[in-house]
């Protein structure tokens, strides 16, 4: 685990965080007598040493960088310690990356929610329920706790939990996840700057159950990140707490994304309707929206069959008339017409010349 951490969070990241959350976190460590220095030298950060550990250290605050591998190996550290103290095993970074593939097939936050919670019923107790209540127009996730042993190092295993996956939800639907308040089973452990900055939201302590809740109308948002992304997100996440949520890409990008998971998948992409649903616009926006980008939904679901056909075709194991069925067109005719209007080239035609073409290129390699 420490190899990771090492590994991926040396990238440099623009910002400061406060010295002060910094000794928060080392408090704990020193509390659950693991040595603070010790901990420093392991993460790289033997230079922070004085400033962070001897009396009036002073306020110079640290990089992102820095302060992404201080709370890895604070995290990583008292998580396990939680999970000892309850016999059993912490959950892994294998496991959370392996949870994160699974989630970036959904369709909508909504499916992501109800698969992760599937998920943590395969791994649990590694792993905490999550449980979907919608209520008022708002939605709220509960992250109900096993715990017998509720502790600061169990405080921040269960805070860190609850911000991990606000973020990863607002990363995954391209927009920052607005929060409209949490809640922990445990009192405040933690100082409140360092509180309010894992979690940026009104936290109330002592509740029944550990939970955050935001606007139930992001439920429908469609996942619009791809596997690529996700792979260089998990390079950093969860603990790169600056890690953009917010994807500044042109919407008829993102409705392209999603025509061509639907296809892939058998499913008839979205009606106007339905996609001004789950965007929170009006039918007449969306459209307005993609004539200003030079585009419309015909043209973005033209591309996508389009794509989707050619990544099919690569495979000479399905024939020309699955290849178009899968790409949804009517009949096997209509797809070649299609094809021949896209190319110039009949699908088989085609399909002949890419299989040479990648054999000279093997040839010359």
């Amino acid at each position: 685990m420490t190899k990771w951490v090492n590994k991926h969070l040396s990238r440099p990241v623009p910002g400061r965080v406060s010295a002060a959350i910094a000794r928060d976190l080392l408090r704990l460590v020193r509390q659950f007598d693991y040595d603070p220095s010790v901990l420093l030298r392991d993460a790289g950060l033997s230079h922070l040493g004085s400033a962070l550990l001897a009396p009036g250290g002073g306020e110079r605050p640290l990089s992102h960088g820095d302060f992404a591998r201080l709370y890895a190996h604070c995290t990583l550290l008292l998580d396990d310690h939680a999970a000892h103290q309850e016999g059993r095993e912490a959950l892994t970074k294998a496991g959370f990356d392996m949870m994160c593939h699974c989630l970036i097939t959904c369709r909508t936050l909504r499916d992501v929610i109800d698969r992760m919670d599937r998920f943590s019923v395969m791994l649990g107790p590694r792993l905490g329920r999550l449980l979907l209540k919608v209520d008022e127009g708002k939605a709220r996730i509960d992250m109900p706790t096993v715990r017998k042993i509720r502790n600061a190092c169990a405080y921040l295993s269960d805070l860190t939990g609850l911000s991990t996956y606000a973020r990863l939800y607002g990363w995954l639907i391209g927009e920052d996840l607005p929060l409209l308040g949490a809640a922990m089973r445990y009192p405040p452990l933690l100082d409140k700057p360092t509180i309010h900055y894992l979690m940026p939201c009104p936290v109330r302590h002592g509740a029944p159950e550990n939970s955050f809740h935001f606007p139930a109308t992001y439920l429908d948002r469609p996942v619009i990140r791809s596997p690529h992304e996700l792979e260089s997100l998990l390079e950093r996440f969860p603990f790169d707490i600056e890690e953009p949520q917010s994807k500044d890409a042109p919407l008829s990008e993102r409705i392209a994304h999603l025509f061509g998971a639907m296809l892939a998948s058998g499913e008839t992409p979205s009606t106007a309707a339905e996609l001004a649903r789950q965007f929170s616009i009006s039918v007449a926006t969306l459209k307005r929206r993609l004539a200003a980008e030079s585009t419309s939904l015909a043209r973005i679901k033209a591309k996508a069959r389009q794509t989707l056909a050619y990544q099919l075709l690569a495979d000479p194991r399905l024939t020309i008339g699955e290849v178009g069925r899968r790409a949804q067109f009517s009949d096997t005719s209509a797809f070649r017409r299609a094809f021949h209007a896209w190319t110039g080239q009949s699908p088989t035609c085609w399909r002949e010349t890419q299989i040479i073409g990648a054999r000279d290129d093997s040839r010359l390699e």
